[in-house]
């Protein structure tokens, strides 16, 4: 099954295609006995939710609109495009040495990146440092559809992807093609707060969910408080449009550090379905996935199967309309400098999300994909790819188990003063200050207590964020906000991490005794 689209005259800017009329096939892989995961009659209207700035993008390039020529010539001199030829690059080749395991000062891994390769599964100088396709450059492309096959599995089959500049730029992307101004958006409570600038650069406007079963019962559950809102927007929310999408982080979650259950997504899932708005899925963390502290059947060298089927599932996997976008970024397993991350979604929005691109910073930096998808290919493809993020889970996994274990037998701990949060994946520890408790509490300045905690907390040395500082609307959750993130990342040792433990007790028990 495939269908045929008129493209356009390219081949006067891009040298490597040879027919001067160009037409994209797309092909759509059915294994046999299997259909999309959609009825034969698809009616989900995946381009009714465009933003109308959108629908109004006709690309102006300077090297469209030629005549058509019926006998091409074979190899064409290019004069048209002003692509330099790699020979004007300074550089001719990179080495690159590997770690074998995280921390580790040196692997036995190296390999060079070199001018010209004839090695289709890797990149080279030449095609990396130059102008390319905005989805990104097709041996990434195509180890990230083995990667999303192998780990990810969607559901339905027609999906696709494109590489991004980070999931910031995934993110952005996505409030770009589909939010008009006066739009809104769902999310979280308590979120990732710099992806709101992105909304309201477009003019969108960011409605939190409750969350309150989190300090109730560590459970990242709002599955009726979001049934309610939605039940009763006009009025909740009077004089606000229904919401257009929703944005979450399910596994994870970012500050809180837990993961949303299998029956809570298909709950979520089903409002989706029956109140219509997409699913924006931003999945940083999910790879970093945790038995909890207690749990003494710890595996660190699980099989690539066993870590693949514990992961927590992507709502891609539930998605029967097409209705889910999922971002991803190799920021958390390979490094955030790279700026590099890739996009999951209906095969429908790839123009919109591609022309995105377009308007803002184009491709994705081709040094970045270079170094990522070679890296991936001398680890030995996919498999390969998969026992590094282990490694990297692992690291995390002890470092989590460290920090949790010595909060919960902390004094303030014991004494109730805190509640840990033992985190279900990610880089963060939430503990909840339980400023109920302390004899000046009043019964709304939950936040005036939190930053004395904070202040107290600085003078001793130890730097966290606090909860009221990661809400979409501070006065919203102001009751529910009493709490501090914690990473346990970017410190370099496990002792460090301990003595961080140590004085966040003894700041909390001097907030409620001194």
């Amino acid at each position: 099954m495939f269908q045929i689209e008129r493209c356009g005259h390219y081949t006067t800017l891009f040298p490597w295609r040879k027919a001067v009329a160009i037409y994209r096939v797309v092909i759509f892989t059915i294994p046999p006995g299997e259909n999309l995961g959609m009825s034969a009659d698809e009616t989900f209207p995946h381009m009714s939710f465009l933003a109308e700035r959108v629908k109004e993008r006709n690309p102006s390039y300077f090297w469209l609109n030629v005549p058509d020529v019926d006998k091409p010539h074979p190899n064409p001199i290019f004069l048209v495009g002003g692509l330099p030829n790699n020979g004007f690059f300074p550089i001719t080749s990179t080495n690159v040495n590997l770690r074998d395991v995280p921390f580790q000062p040196h692997g036995e891994t190296a390999f060079e990146c070199v001018t010209s390769s004839s090695d289709k599964g890797k990149l080279d100088i030449k095609t990396a440092l130059q102008y390319s396709d905005n989805a990104g450059l097709a041996p990434l492309l195509d180890q990230i559809r083995q990667f999303v096959k192998r780990v990810i599995k969607p559901r339905r089959n027609d999906w696709d992807v494109v590489i991004t500049t980070g999931a910031a730029d995934g993110i952005a992307r996505c409030f770009d093609i589909f939010i008009n101004p006066g739009e809104v958006v769902l999310f979280e409570e308590f979120t990732f707060t710099p992806v709101l600038g992105s909304l309201k650069d477009k003019g969108g406007i960011a409605v939190p969910v409750p969350m309150p079963k989190v300090k109730e019962q560590h459970s990242f559950d709002y599955y009726e408080e979001l049934k309610h809102l939605l039940e009763n927007w006009e009025t909740e929310r009077p004089g606000l449009p229904k919401p257009k999408l929703l944005y979450t982080i399910p596994n994870g979650h970012n500050p809180l550090g837990l993961a949303q259950s299998l029956k809570h997504k298909k709950q979520i899932y089903s409002l989706a379905q029956e109140h219509n708005f997409l699913i924006i899925e931003d999945e940083p963390y999910g790879y970093m996935n945790f038995n909890r502290n207690e749990d003494s059947s710890i595996n660190y060298n699980p099989t690539n199967d066993d870590f693949v089927n514990s992961l927590h599932p992507s709502y891609t996997t539930l998605d029967t309309d097409g209705r889910v976008l999922r971002v991803e970024t190799y920021s958390k397993v390979f490094s955030p400098g790279l700026r590099l991350g890739f996009m999951v979604f209906n095969r429908n929005f790839l123009t919109p999300l591609t022309r995105s691109a377009e308007t803002s910073a184009k491709l994705a930096n081709g040094l970045s994909q270079l170094y990522v998808n070679n890296t991936i290919h001398e680890l030995g493809g996919i498999e390969g790819w998969i026992r590094w993020i282990i490694q990297v889970r692992n690291e995390y996994f002890r470092r989590k188990n460290i920090f949790v274990d010595a909060l919960q037998h902390s004094e303030s701990s014991e004494k109730g003063y805190i509640d840990v949060i033992d985190p279900s994946c990610g880089m963060f520890v939430a503990f909840i200050v339980n400023v109920e408790k302390h004899k000046s509490f009043n019964g709304s300045n939950h936040i005036e207590l939190m930053e004395q905690f904070y202040v107290k907390a600085a003078e001793i040395g130890c730097l966290t964020v606090l909860g009221h500082n990661m809400c979409v609307d501070r006065d919203f959750s102001s009751s529910r906000s009493n709490f501090t993130r914690n990473a346990i990342s970017f410190v370099d040792t496990h002792d460090i991490l301990e003595e961080s433990a140590r004085r966040l007790d003894q700041v909390a028990v001097s907030l409620f005794e001194s």
